[in-house]
């Protein structure tokens, strides 16, 4: 914005002058002047008439102008009836400043002023685009000192050099005695002298002090540039340096992508369920999709909506040591073990927490402990059943004889009884005893008979190796022909739905004890059907990436509990007792399967019904023949 001082100085300076063209035509006029010139009837629109009569002022204006113009000089000019002197100043398009001497002396002052600024600033313009177009600091300093020498007022009187420290740029022929005077300015870099920048007058007037000042500027922008060029080189040695050290940042972060991917596929190809979690049971991090990296872990562990009881990762966060739990939850099996995470401040504030599902494993262990009751109970059973066989035997034979005594006796006795009314045998009156004693003889049989059975399911039991494993097997076939003669009994209970699949391979086994394991399954089935719209499904399968038939049987009927699987398999346990079960059955259908290297499998809930999964692999080269055939 411009001051109102440099407002008032400019209309001043309007006031006093006037402006004329070539041909004497007045363009401006200033107040002051006008007023001056109309006082003495000077009329300065009338210089334009050269060839009409006017009063001697205005001939005189007109010939200082003409000879002004010819000459291309400024003309002082005195009238008699002004006092202050008058001047007439060609300028360089052709017109005329005219006015009071010394207000026209004052503008061309500006004029030389303006000239001297611009030149400057050209200079100081110049210096900065030298910088940016040359290629290195030589370049420019080089260059730069001729564009110096032009800044100054006579550039041909005038030499520039550039010292920084043993290496000058410039003209340095320079004669001690040839020069008239000296500039000199330090090169500051980061607050220390870098070098010199030095002017030589060699001729006329000493340096003026705008001179001075523009020194001054130029030492300081070529200060500001030196600083640029050596903060640029800094700048590229560290960018070199960063670079190197971003190639090889690159590279480690390969590295350790690489090892990160590796330890992922090992952390996600872990069986377990492992999450990391936080004090208030947050999961950060887990190896598991169906887990993800956020939710309570009680949740997305066990999907239940309270923390555990007996918490493994508590104990941790309170002791800072390794905890193990085990847990059971829905007939499921667990074990938590759970690691202390520890902060920079030494303290435990996350947890590794491994959950383990070893509800397999606690099957396995139960079939294996049953293993080995059926094998020390199969030892024991061969004694006893022999222990109860032989006196038996003898009751049994005993009580044949018995009976056919009893139908020799009794006409002797009825006869004897015509006679004698008062008979008494065993204290009871004769027609009492002959109407019961032959019911008593009979369910003495029927007892003995019924322990003879006993006793020989007893010897199957025990006889774990008898029967070699040596018939060609069509598990299909089997079922069909056991179906033949069950299926009546079955359908008292229930609908048989089959499902036989064709691609069941032959395979090495005994007949025989298949026919009484399945005839054992699917009768118990059919007795666990408490409702008259029962269902037993039976199917068949293959699994040819483990090689093995798959038989399973299931029902619809009362179900079990948990306590009830872990026994069924138990020799002598039943809750069947009040109906005639002895609980061998199961037992006996265990030992078959594991005769043939199978495994079986129960699930069972209350109330839904029951599930026998059968698997018998399948190893020799006649079964492989006969998935070919099929």
């Amino acid at each position: 914005m411009v001051s109102k001082n440099a407002l008032r100085l400019v209309n001043d300076l309007l006031d006093n002058i006037a402006i004329v063209d070539s041909k004497l035509n007045l363009i401006l006029e200033g107040k002051s002047l006008k007023h001056i010139l109309q006082n003495q009837n000077i009329n300065l629109e009338l210089l334009k008439f050269i060839d009409q009569p006017c009063q001697d002022e205005l001939k005189i204006l007109i010939k200082s102008f003409e000879s002004s113009k010819e000459n291309n000089l400024p003309l002082e000019i005195k009238l008699p009836r002004i006092k202050d002197d008058l001047i007439i100043l060609p300028t360089a398009d052709g017109n005329f400043f005219f006015g009071i001497k010394n207000k026209i002396i004052w503008i061309s002052q500006i004029e030389i002023d303006l000239k001297g600024r611009v030149k400057e600033l050209e200079c100081l313009y110049n210096i900065s685009k030298v910088a940016d177009v040359s290629n290195t600091l030589e370049e420019f300093l080089t260059n730069c000192t001729d564009i110096i020498e032009e800044g100054f007022q006579h550039p041909d009187e005038t030499i520039v050099n550039i010292e920084l420290g043993n290496k000058v740029y410039g003209k340095t022929s320079v004669s001690p005695h040839e020069v008239t005077d000296l500039l000199s300015d330090n090169i500051m870099l980061e607050g220390n002298e870098f070098g010199k920048i030095k002017v030589y007058r060699m001729k006329g007037a000493a340096f003026l002090t705008e001179e001075e000042n523009l020194l001054h500027e130029i030492a300081i922008k070529i200060s500001n540039i030196i600083d640029k060029d050596e903060k640029t080189k800094n700048l590229k040695k560290q960018q070199k340096i960063l670079k190197s050290k971003n190639e090889a940042l690159l590279k480690m972060t390969e590295e350790c992508y690489k090892k990160r991917e590796e330890l992922n596929t090992f952390f996600t190809a872990i069986a377990d369920k492992i999450v990391v979690i936080d004090k208030n049971f947050n999961i950060i991090m887990s190896n598991k999709n169906e887990i993800g990296n956020s939710g309570k872990c009680y949740e997305k562990l066990f999907n239940v909506d309270r923390p555990c009881e007996n918490c493994a990762a508590s104990e941790v966060f309170n002791t800072a040591t390794d905890s193990v739990k085990a847990k059971e939850l829905n007939e499921k099996y667990f074990t938590l073990r759970a690691h202390p995470i520890k902060g920079t401040d030494g303290k435990v504030d996350r947890v590794l927490e491994v959950c383990h599902d070893i509800t397999e494993q606690k099957r396995m262990e139960s079939q294996l402990i049953q293993s080995y009751k059926l094998a020390s109970l199969g030892k024991l059973v061969a004694g006893v059943a022999h222990e109860i066989n032989n006196p038996n035997t003898f009751i049994l034979g005993n009580l044949k004889i018995l009976q056919e005594s009893l139908t020799d006796i009794f006409p002797i006795l009825d006869k004897y009884y015509q006679e004698n009314k008062e008979l008494k045998i065993a204290r009871l009156n004769y027609e009492l005893f002959k109407d019961n004693i032959t019911v008593l003889v009979n369910d003495m049989i029927i007892g003995a008979n019924r322990t003879k059975k006993i006793v020989a399911d007893l010897r199957n039991f025990a006889k774990k190796d008898e029967g070699a494993l040596i018939d060609s097997v069509d598990l299909n076939e089997l079922i069909k022909n056991n179906l033949n003669l069950t299926s009546k009994q079955i359908k008292k209970h229930a609908q048989l739905e089959i499902e036989l699949n064709e691609n069941v391979p032959k395979f090495l086994g005994n007949i025989n004890k298949l026919e009484q394991a399945f005839f054992n399954l699917v009768m118990n089935a059919s007795e666990a059907i408490e409702t008259d719209y029962g269902l037993i499904k039976i199917k068949t399968d293959y699994d040819f990436k483990k090689h093995e038939v798959i038989l399973i049987i299931s029902d619809n009927g009362c179900g079990m509990d948990e306590n009830l699987i872990k026994n069924i398999f138990d020799p002598f346990f039943t809750t069947k007792r009040e109906k005639g079960g002895i609980g061998l059955g199961l037992s006996i259908t265990y030992g078959i399967i594991k005769d043939h290297n199978g495994k079986i499998e129960v699930n069972s809930k209350l109330g839904e019904g029951t599930t026998f999964i059968i698997t018998i692999p399948v190893k020799d080269e006649v079964d492989a023949q006969n998935i070919s055939d099929r």
